[in-house]
């Protein structure tokens, strides 16, 4: 047989090539795909490999003391402009502000780590946050990274990451401002994080909801021998986990308590 007919034999045309793994669209677009589809109202709070608006903000941007500031002073003004003669309160502003934060971005970002094989890279460095003109967090701007290191790790490995380098230094930059501890701000995660573990039951499955409250509010340390920041941030009562101590937003004018509120427990003591 000729060469060139022996050629044409041993190799297909290019037309021919049967690709191993039928190409995955970009991380960015199968997250907006599975927010679309689970929680569309996720579309409007995070926005993923879209142009940041100008005047939206880096960590290392809004974390610098004069920036942070003026954030919590236009909030304090939302909250008690119409109350010119009440005083202040610094604990419950932070405290409603990092809710404001935390609310907006974990739920997506917990949704991206537990249902998408990659791993989203969750470092608030990935992203500009936009502020309301209240100086309160609106929306979250990223810039779509796969975290290779963590596209192994089980759940509570995905989660830990999240903790420990997103929520973590962000919990402490707001900390380092008086008028607030870390102990609020994680209590007020705690519950977030127990609530969205409890939306995202239909698609995790319970064994996996159980395993990860356990781990994260039952033990002293996370998987990787840290201390544990949400242990009992939720504690069982009357046969249910509710969030141990009172988020303090009640003490805002204006500002209603949650519906599950320790005070609603007969748990006043907890909300000093």
């Amino acid at each position: 047989m000729p060469l060139s007919s022996a050629r044409q034999h041993a190799f297909p045309s290019e037309q021919m090539l049967i690709p191993l793994h039928t190409p995955q669209p970009p991380l960015a677009e199968r997250l907006r795909a599975q927010f679309r589809l689970q929680r569309d109202y996720f579309l409007d709070m995070v926005k993923l490999d879209e142009p940041a608006p100008e005047g939206s903000l880096r960590f290392a941007q809004w974390r610098q003391p004069e920036v942070f500031r003026a954030l919590c002073d236009r909030y304090a003004d939302a909250n008690y402009g119409a109350h010119p003669d009440k005083a202040r309160e610094e604990k419950p502003l932070h405290s409603l502000w990092s809710q404001w934060y935390f609310g907006l971005v974990v739920p997506p970002m917990m949704m991206a780590l537990l249902t998408d094989s990659a791993a989203l890279d969750c470092h608030p460095d990935r992203m500009r946050v936009e502020f309301h003109e209240s100086g309160r967090a609106a929306r979250f701007w990223f810039e779509v990274e796969e975290d290779h290191e963590a596209r192994y790790l089980n759940a509570e490995q995905r989660l830990v990451r999240l903790i420990t380098q997103h929520l973590m230094p962000v919990t402490n930059a707001i900390a380092a401002y008086e008028g607030i501890n870390a102990k609020l701000i994680w209590s007020n995660t705690g519950y977030l994080v127990h609530w969205f573990l409890q939306e995202l039951n239909p698609l995790i499955g319970d064994a996996a909801r159980i395993h990860l409250e356990h781990r994260f509010f039952f033990s002293r340390t996370l998987c990787d021998g840290s201390d544990n920041p949400l242990y009992r941030t939720m504690i069982p009562r009357e046969g249910v986990l509710s969030r141990r101590t009172c988020c303090q937003r009640y003490k805002l004018p204006d500002v209603n308590q949650c519906g599950d509120c320790t005070l609603n427990a007969n748990a006043g003591s907890l909300c000093s």
